[in-house]
């Protein structure tokens, strides 16, 4: 889970549009660093808080799940606003 200083970069990311390199660590344990826009703060279905996300390397839209994020960096990139449809969580 982000600490409170990490949960205000990527707040601010999503309103500022900043490109985020964000280190997740996924259900099976491993841990990766990856580079992502950043696009809403949501509850899924589940009732989990996500960050939707548009991954640069898959090219589409990805939940990750709150409790997965350890850190957030920006880039010092800025990206241009995206259409997007809120997903059914």
């Amino acid at each position: 889970m982000p600490t409170h200083d990490v949960t205000r970069v990527i707040e601010s990311a999503v309103g500022e549009r900043q490109v985020l390199r964000v280190t997740y660590a996924a259900l099976d344990g491993t841990t990766a660093t990856i580079e992502v826009e950043p696009l809403a703060i949501r509850f899924n279905k589940s009732k989990h808080r996500v960050l939707w996300v548009w991954s640069r390397r898959h090219g589409h839209v990805e939940e990750l799940l709150w409790d997965g994020i350890e850190g957030a960096v920006p880039t010092g990139e800025n990206f241009a606003p995206r259409p997007w449809i809120e997903p059914e969580s």
